[in-house]
């Protein structure tokens, strides 16, 4: 989509003659699923890389949105990390006594999950264990961590606010059926409600923006009903194009803001 002067597929056997060609670019740009050590080695190599994942490989998941929004004073529903299923639970007596969970219902976040999947409505004991059973056979994957977050009643709807270089777009995701928001889960897309309320959003994440580096995710905000205080839900690195108006669209914005982002790296 946008011509280089040297295109390296990324699965690609890496060795010395593609370290070579990183250390001599003006700029490197990477696709949304590039793994941790790529980025990491052309952050390395080179001072101008696209998009900045700098943040989101430093806290990475639903954990490490939690620890981002712990760390920059973000508001965002209360929320417990657990680093293994037994911290829950209390399998072990060294660990001391089982710690105690809010009451029904809340939310159970795996750390790797997207678009709706790895979180489940906790609504009773038999719920809880069924979440319980799946997060164990992620750790037997070598996928460790999930968060348990507060629920807040009555959302029939949550704010997606698309960044993608200096590009920024908001539409809401509304489901009045259901738990789920997320247009994989029967969500729907209303990009025009609501107006002064996705200016506010989109204002708080442009913030954020400015003080992480992040330049390109979609984040989730929830606004109580008739107010508009805000909570940060979580952050996605790699995102549906649905609300964009598809992939064409995304495309089209990616390239554009590609172009503007390497004339500034002269």
């Amino acid at each position: 989509m946008i011509k280089g002067d040297i295109f390296y597929w990324e699965r690609r056997i890496w060795d010395e003659h593609m370290v070579h060609d990183l250390s001599r670019a003006r700029a490197i740009i990477l696709p949304q699923t590039v793994s941790r050590e790529l980025h990491s080695l052309c952050h390395s190599m080179c001072a101008n890389v696209f998009p900045n994942y700098s943040i989101r490989f430093k806290w990475e998941g639903k954990v490490g949105n939690t620890m981002l929004f712990w760390s920059y004073g973000i508001p965002h529903p209360k929320t417990w990390i657990f680093p293994r299923v037994e911290t829950m639970l209390g399998d072990h007596p060294e660990m001391g006594c089982r710690p105690k969970l809010p009451d029904y219902p809340f939310v159970i976040k795996g750390t790797s999950g997207g678009e709706g999947s790895q979180i489940w409505l906790i609504e009773d004991a038999q719920d809880l264990k069924q979440a319980t059973e799946i997060l164990k056979y992620l750790e037997i994957q070598g996928i460790f961590g999930f968060v348990l977050q507060e629920f807040i009643p009555d959302l029939k709807r949550d704010l997606r606010v698309v960044v993608i270089g200096d590009h920024i777009q908001s539409y809401w995701r509304c489901n009045t059926s259901g738990f789920y928001h997320n247009i994989a889960k029967g969500g729907q897309i209303d990009a025009r409600s609501d107006p002064e309320l996705q200016a506010i959003g989109r204002k708080a994440v442009k913030e954020l923006c400015l003080r992480t580096g992040i330049n390109m995710a979609g984040f989730d905000l929830v606004f109580s009903e008739g107010s508009n205080i805000f909570l940060f839900i979580e952050i996605n690195y790699t995102f549906g194009r649905t609300g964009l108006e598809g992939s064409d669209a995304f495309y089209e914005l990616l390239e554009n803001e590609v172009t503007q982002w390497l004339k500034a790296c002269g």
